[in-house]
């Protein structure tokens, strides 16, 4: 009998098996982790049309919509952050939310191969500024005044509506903030919002 089963456990590999049951059951309790933050988010993402003003962590909505977008960030880029220690601010984050994950997608699709996107929170004075900058392709001069016109886009016809930035700039300034693109063909693209500060 022992020496029956002590040729099956070497005919299945048991040691083999246990060590990779341990794996699997890591990966996937890291796995549930994620969905259940990703659920999180979205279910703030669905309340966009939330009337009520809020005071905000704009770091906080920040890395939510990066948990998100994820998916779309992680094969073209790495994303770096240095977010610093700012005031509240009063707006609707989930609108805001909508802003910041137009932006990182753009970023993303900016990059050819493989780059870097680096995400920049700052207090400046009474406001705060927000700046997402990629290492993509840029745009080119003569394009730079076009990009806030509606349905303007440098995508295919399935790539994109040409919204993405014309709302942005909308939800940015109803805040009585602003919104800016620098940009240099084949260098990168810096997306720069500022935004009162306070509550």
């Amino acid at each position: 009998m022992l020496a029956t089963l002590s040729r099956l456990k070497a005919e299945i590999d048991l040691d083999f098996i246990l060590d990779d049951y341990q794996k699997i059951v890591v990966e996937s309790l890291e796995g549930t982790e994620r969905i259940t933050k990703i659920i999180a988010d979205l279910k703030d993402f669905v309340h966009l049309d939330k009337s009520e003003m809020e005071e905000t962590d704009l770091n906080k909505g920040i890395e939510s919509t990066l948990n998100i977008v994820w998916n779309e960030l992680k094969y073209k880029a790495d994303v770096t952050k240095d977010l610093g220690d700012m005031p509240l601010v009063m707006c609707h984050p989930q609108r805001l939310n909508q802003v910041f994950m137009n932006i990182m997608i753009n970023a993303a699709q900016a990059i050819e191969k493989k780059g870097e996107i680096r995400i920049t929170t700052r207090a400046r004075d009474d406001n705060v500024e927000i700046k997402i900058s990629d290492t993509g392709k840029g745009i080119a001069p003569d394009v730079l005044p076009k990009i806030f016109d509606p349905f303007f886009t440098t995508k295919g016809p399935d790539r994109g509506t040409g919204l993405g930035l014309t709302v942005s700039r909308s939800l940015v300034e109803q805040l009585g903030g602003c919104i800016e693109v620098l940009s240099t063909s084949d260098t990168g693209t810096t997306v720069a919002a500022w935004l009162p500060a306070g509550v």
